[in-house]
């Protein structure tokens, strides 16, 4: 692939497909911003939680099972949500890509082809890859925390 497409384009047709195509971009630039306030949302929640759960301690079983169970859920919405952006952004980068093949450049599709399409690691690994991993992560902990109470809790015999 080339950055460069190789037929030649009417400057006029050309004009209007462009100002689409920047309002296309923009749109998934946004869709990326709201993903990024997703995350600062459910960090927020989730430091919320454990800072509760600290609090807490053991002293109170049913509360700490309460944490544990809306941090479970938090954490899964948290992933469905980013699930859900990240195939918002590829639905959208799919278009943008097809509207470049009617400009002059190729910008985006040349780029995801110069870094490997997202597959190897060595040249660009997706952000999308890695935080999806953080809220499986929160998703144990909380799992962790609610187990190691109820086992606290237990007589003794």
């Amino acid at each position: 692939m080339s950055l460069q497409n190789k037929e030649s384009f009417d400057t006029e047709e050309t004009k209007r497909i462009f100002e689409q195509y920047k309002l296309y971009v923009e749109m998934a630039d946004r869709v990326s911003q709201r993903r990024m306030n997703a995350n600062t949302f459910f960090i927020a929640a989730n430091t919320l939680l454990f800072t509760a759960a600290a609090f807490i301690g053991s002293k109170d079983l049913v509360w700490i099972f309460f944490v544990g169970i809306v941090g479970c859920v938090i954490s899964y919405a948290w992933y469905y949500t980013l699930n859900s952006y990240r195939q918002l952004n590829t639905g959208k980068f799919t278009v943008i890509n097809e509207i470049e093949k009617l400009l002059p450049l190729s910008g985006f599709s040349y780029e995801w082809e110069v870094l490997g399409g997202g597959e190897k690691k060595d040249k660009y690994w997706p952000l999308s890859h890695v935080e999806k991993i953080i809220p499986i992560i929160f998703f144990f902990a909380y799992m962790a925390l609610t187990v190691l109470q109820i086992i606290v809790q237990l007589p003794c015999k």
